[in-house]
């Protein structure tokens, strides 16, 4: 990045909190970003320092209801950024998209994000790219950052956090991209307010609930770098469970779940030898997870064991290896994350509610495929 481009973000991390800031609950911050890519595979290409920007839109409700004083008023923001990543004929630029939740504790904020990022360069354009195997991937964020007051109508935001996209093992190779940044913003006054313990205001509750979905994901077949170009097939997937929502607002629930995997199915029935082991193509699993909600959205997070997954040691004999303790980790702990987006305000308490959902599945943290789900929840 040349000294006039630094010069120009500097510049609008100024400018923007002056000019367009207009209400106390409504607010821009741009803020540079600089960091590092952190390796996660041997003899990968070489790399500088990434650099970027990102502009987020913060909306803050200061009305004095439930969510605000479990959340202790939440800042709900979208964020848009563009970075540099270290390498551009190999890496190249990428572009993000994806809504962010802060929560201010005691000292500073904790932002949270998962969305979407586009990558100009994949695995296709150059073939040292073993991070990233197609254009479209999903974004993950997790920021801290610690406001000091500046002037009469301006904070400077410091901030560190990781950044991860990948594309949830749809398009082979898939290591995915994993990086340390800083940042620094400067934003308005007003978008900063003290941490108090409003949650001490609400009353303690614990409420049944009861959940089902059914949900469709797909990937390729492979490692997490080969074969590169394999076809992409289906999983379908549904699981019921039941659970407590505490303070209206926190879930904890399990249940179980089973997974058909259409990959799984064809190998077995290309295969006379797995026909005659009597592999089948199902994974039957038991999943605990916890859910917290805000408003219209809900952000899970799952983990479970897998009572029965027959063909996944074909699979790893394969594509990978069964003769180590990772490979019996990601055969028994499945896990899942992503966001859901329910159809009535969850702040109202509604006795049946449905969602749409969007996760990534993994096996014990590498990802097994993507996925849309279908889901109702009644409430007691």
């Amino acid at each position: 990045m040349s000294l006039r481009s630094i010069a120009y973000a500097f510049f609008c991390i100024i400018l923007f909190p002056l000019t367009v800031f207009s209400q106390q609950q409504n607010f821009l911050v741009t803020e540079v970003m600089s960091g590092s890519i952190v390796p996660n595979y041997m003899n990968g290409p070489n790399f500088g320092p990434r650099v970027g920007m990102a502009i987020t839109y913060y909306k803050q409700s200061t009305e004095d209801n439930t969510t605000n004083q479990f959340y202790n008023y939440p800042l709900l923001g979208i964020q848009a950024g563009f970075h540099r990543l270290g390498n551009p004929f190999v890496y190249g630029n990428e572009i993000n998209l994806m809504p962010v939740l802060g929560l201010k504790m005691k000292r500073g904020m904790f932002q949270w994000g998962i969305g979407t990022s586009y990558f100009t360069k994949t695995h296709r354009q150059n073939e040292r790219n073993q991070s990233i195997g197609s254009h479209f991937n999903w974004a993950f964020q997790w920021m801290y950052y610690r406001t000091f007051s500046f002037n009469d109508t301006k904070d400077i935001r410091l901030g560190f956090g990781y950044h991860h996209s990948s594309n949830g093992h749809t398009q082979l190779p898939n290591y995915g991209l994993n990086s340390a940044v800083v940042s620094l913003a400067v934003t308005p006054k007003t978008s900063s307010h003290r941490y108090s313990n409003s949650k001490q205001k609400l009353p303690k509750s614990r409420k049944l609930f009861l959940l089902a979905r059914s949900g469709i994901g797909f990937h390729e077949l492979g490692s997490s770098t080969s074969p590169v170009g394999g076809q992409k097939k289906s999983v379908f997937s549904n699981s019921v469970g039941v659970g407590l929502t505490f303070r209206d607002h926190f879930r904890w629930y399990a249940g179980f779940g089973t997974r058909h995997y259409q990959h799984y199915a064809d190998s077995i029935a290309n295969s006379p030898e797995l026909r005659e082991l009597d592999v089948h193509p199902n994974n039957h699993f038991f999943m605990m997870g916890i859910e917290y909600l805000v408003y219209h959205v809900g952000i899970s997070i799952e983990g479970g064991i897998n009572i029965s997954k027959p063909f996944y040691y074909h699979f790893a004999k394969d594509y990978e290896t069964t003769e180590s303790l990772k490979y019996t980790l990601k055969k028994i702990f499945p896990s899942r994350m992503g966001l859901k987006l329910y159809l009535i305000n969850t702040a109202k308490k509604p006795k049946h509610n449905v969602y749409i959902s969007a996760h990534i599945n993994a096996n014990f943290g590498q990802a097994d495929f993507s996925e849309a789900s279908l889901g109702y929840v009644f409430n007691f």
